[in-house]
């Protein structure tokens, strides 16, 4: 059943409620709403256009490219959340790249899904952006850990301990942080709402059933992903908080 483009505009009016709470409470929200909104829609009509040629793709190295920009663009937008690190672009694309690769030899060497476009592509975006949002929040969460507990920190140090034992409970509670999404929707999945790939998928007319396995496969997916992300920020980033610059 396709979605007549005139009911698609009439329902993005839907916008008009976080914009008028916004001007209301004075949040001041409204052109970043705007824009993220025209932005994402202009995005998905392009990607839209653009997926039969994309799918069309057989060539493993040109799907590979493809693979890699995609990484290279959600490694800059994670990296916005690293400003206090002198590299974090560097830092995050072995985090995501790393959590993508993890993944991805999963699926081709269990036999998952073949090595082509219309598989990989939709698959490993949804590992890409959930691994980004991560990576992003791995960079905030060691950062703020660290200015909030900088007193034991540095009593463990003066104690003897290495950089490395003084930093344990940071990476411990910043991996932490990045399992609990994964925890929590495993536990609510089936219950509370259909995940978007199963929901995709249905909708296709694909049967339920199959679409219940390959969700499953994405959200397995999705938590070893996102632990290997977590650990590579923590492991890459947190002797740099000891720099001489950060008291």
């Amino acid at each position: 059943m396709d979605i007549d483009l005139t009911v698609l505009m009439l329902t993005a009016t839907v916008v008009t409620i976080p914009l008028f709470i916004s001007y209301r409470q004075h949040l001041g929200l409204e052109r970043e709403i705007l824009w993220s909104t025209l932005r994402g829609s202009a995005q998905l009509l392009v990607m839209g256009y653009l997926i039969t040629w994309i799918f069309s793709i057989e060539t493993g190295w040109l799907l590979a490219g493809l693979l890699l920009l995609i990484i290279t663009i959600a490694s800059r937008d994670a990296a916005k959340r690293g400003k206090w690190l002198r590299n974090p672009f560097g830092i995050a694309f072995v985090s995501i790249f790393l959590g993508e690769v993890v993944s991805l030899s999963v699926w081709l060497l269990f036999g998952v899904v073949p090595f082509q476009a219309r598989y990989i592509l939709p698959m490993s975006g949804m590992i890409i952006g959930n691994v980004m949002v991560i990576t992003g929040l791995s960079f905030e969460r060691l950062f703020r850990e660290f200015q909030q507990t900088k007193d034991q920190v540095m009593g463990k140090l003066a104690l003897g301990a290495t950089i490395r034992q003084a930093s344990q409970d940071l990476i411990e509670t910043t991996v932490k942080a990045a399992l609990i999404p994964s925890i929590d929707s495993f536990k609510t999945i089936g219950v509370v709402h259909l995940p978007g790939m199963m929901t995709g998928m249905i909708i296709a007319g694909t049967s339920p059933v199959i679409a219940v396995k390959y969700q499953i496969v994405i959200l397995l997916s999705l938590m070893a992903s996102s632990v290997t992300s977590a650990l590579t920020v923590s492991f890459l980033s947190y002797r740099r908080l000891f720099k001489t610059s950060m008291f």
